[in-house]
């Protein structure tokens, strides 16, 4: 069995009490078709659902991007979580008591590390939070009131100050943290002679993930005395800047009480504490770095409508364009909120208010009107030469659009900004040749008799009425797993004991085992004579293991020194000769 530090038995309990439909369900809508629940899957863009939820056998499957799993599977990769940490947050909702952790102990000690750091972190934060309201933190409160920001904003976004190079090192040192420890989690450099705090005399924003743990800190210099305006503490194993978004605790948190009717993403923190006190909870910022799919990825939890709300100038526009394919790509409806030249949303809430912000973010436009817009600022449409380069940049936005009816709308978009007929736009958009792709699958079998089995186990795996055999196929398979997953099936049969498919979960590391994958996730619906390819494949199988004993005993025949020896293995030819002639499955096995 694959070990993942837990008894089969306290697994299978914990999945009977986290049933596989009702937990998605929380997470994504699901809707009941025929016998299975399906919904558009969390893991990749989609808007025609080809996520399934198989209710009985309590596992899930993708028949887009080809993820598949149980339901620890799923909250690993949507919570983003290690093993252990999904089921103990299973353990939790269902209210059971978790065992003692027994995995090997390169895992246990990766989750030690892990859990170390957090509580490094965490009590940095407390520790940041508190020197806030000393009186040494008088340039920080000064500051803070500047901004217009008070009692609720600092404690809603837990802000703290950094007093000097060493108060960290020695609160965390007499909370028993060692200095390489503290070194890891990004907090302290070591100097000429001792280990100082690389964030001194700064303000101070944690990082807090969705889970509601501190993983990183970023930090506002107040002496414009620095280079770096801010600065964030570098990667660990805990915090990836590009996978991080700041606020996404705040924005959890907001979704579960009140609902969001989208996600509004600014750039920076200041104007993300900004928007939510001007009442806009749904703000969000990243911290600093590329706009990435792991960003958008983890923004499509917490709602499909996105605004990009960037600084009104040229930069931010170029971060909204950037931003606007890889949030597309992850399936997400995009609108632009366009601020006037120059402002940024903290600086416009200041001299325009709330209201007014509510009316620009209710007017934001469209992802495609946003690009051509775009396209129309960079030219003098009055000059033949700029109007050219603006319509061919203008048709490349619209090749991109997949809806031959949305394309046809904003041709019309660009011939009211270019006077060039419609015609003439329809031909040079339709011209363009684009080239064809066509998706192959990556799972290979090893050989045909390997492809064969894959088909012969799956029909076992998911109870096929057809599917009979009266004789051991352990000789037949030879695919290590293949057998494993055999042996499974056949030690359940002949316990009276149904085989679900989610109990593989815990038996295989499927997602690293594409042979298993595969046969869980069979694809029934490509064959046309289900029974008949079943008998056919299973003849293969027989066909090839006869074929192969063929050969070896004719090598045997070959080399032996007796008549005696040569008659018995004639006779065993002339046996299998017939076998493999009469195709017969009853002639093997007898």
């Amino acid at each position: 069995m694959f070990s993942k530090g837990y008894s089969p038995e306290f697994i299978e309990k914990l999945k009977s009490k986290n049933e596989i439909v009702s937990t998605i369900s929380k997470y994504i809508r699901v809707e009941k078709k025929g016998k299975n629940y399906w919904a558009c899957c969390p893991f990749h863009s989609e808007k025609t659902p080809s996520f399934c939820i198989n209710e009985y056998d309590q596992y899930y499957h993708c028949f887009g991007c080809k993820e598949s799993g149980d339901v620890i599977t799923f909250v690993m990769k949507y919570e983003n979580l290690d093993y252990p940490d999904a089921v103990e947050m299973l353990a939790n909702n269902a209210g059971l008591e978790l065992p003692k952790f027994s995995g090997d102990e390169k895992f246990f000690k990766k989750k030690k590390e892990k859990d170390e750091l957090l509580s490094i972190l965490n009590l940095a934060k407390e520790h940041y939070k508190n020197n806030i309201y000393l009186k040494e933190a008088k340039i920080a409160q000064e500051y803070i009131k500047k901004r217009g920001f008070g009692r609720k904003e600092l404690e809603n976004f837990e802000i703290g100050y950094s007093l000097n190079y060493y108060d960290l090192v020695n609160y965390l040192t007499s909370k028993g943290k060692k200095l390489e420890d503290i070194k890891k989690a990004g907090l302290v450099e070591k100097g000429n002679s001792s280990y100082y705090d690389v964030l001194a005399g700064r303000l101070i924003f944690p990082i807090v993930n969705s889970n509601g743990d501190c993983i990183a800190f970023s930090a506002r210099d107040l002496t414009g005395q620095n280079m770096a305006k801010y600065k964030n503490t570098p990667a660990t194993s805990v915090f990836d800047k590009s996978k991080t978004v700041y606020a996404i605790n705040l924005v959890k948190k907001q979704k579960q009480e009140f609902g969001l009717p989208n996600v509004i993403i600014v750039e920076g923190q200041i104007d993300v504490i900004a928007m939510h006190k001007a009442g806009f909870k749904q703000t969000v910022a990243c911290l600093g770095t590329a706009f990435t799919f792991e960003h958008a990825r983890e923004l499509k939890r917490y709602s499909e409508n996105i605004v990009l709300c960037f600084d009104g100038d040229l930069a931010g526009t170029k971060a909204s364009l950037r931003a606007i394919p890889i949030l597309e790509t992850a399936g997400l409806n995009v609108k632009v909120a366009v601020l006037p030249d120059g402002k940024d949303p903290d600086e416009y809430l200041k001299e325009f208010g709330a209201d007014k912000l509510k009316e620009l973010l209710e007017k934001a436009v469209p992802a495609t009107d946003f690009k051509i817009l775009s396209v129309k600022k960079k030219y003098d449409i009055s000059l033949p030469a700029e109007k050219a380069k603006f319509v061919s940049e203008a048709l490349e936005v619209l090749r991109g659009l997949s809806s031959e009816a949305e394309k046809d709308v904003y041709l019309k978009v660009v011939k009211d900004i270019s006077g060039i007929p419609l015609d003439v736009l329809r031909r040079d958009l339709i011209g363009q040749k684009q080239e064809d792709k066509e998706e192959k699958s990556s799972i290979k079998p090893l050989n045909v008799s390997v492809k064969a089995m894959t088909y012969i186990l799956a029909c076992l795996l998911h109870r096929k009425e057809y599917a009979l055999i009266n004789f051991d196929l352990s000789k037949l398979i030879q695919n290590v797993n293949q057998n494993a997953l055999y042996s499974l099936i056949k030690e359940r049969k002949a316990n009276n004991i149904e085989l679900h498919v989610t109990t593989l979960f815990d038996y295989f590391d499927v997602e690293n085992t594409p042979e298993i994958k595969e046969i869980i996730n069979y694809n029934f619906e490509e064959i046309k004579d289900e029974k008949q390819y079943f008998n056919e494949c299973l003849w293969l199988v027989v066909e090839n293991y006869l074929k192969d004993k063929q050969a070896k005993l004719t090598t045997m025949f070959k080399e032996a020194q007796s008549q005696e020896e040569r008659k018995k293995i004639l006779e065993e030819l002339n046996l299998i000769t017939k076998q493999v002639k009469n195709k017969n499955l009853e002639d093997f096995n007898a």
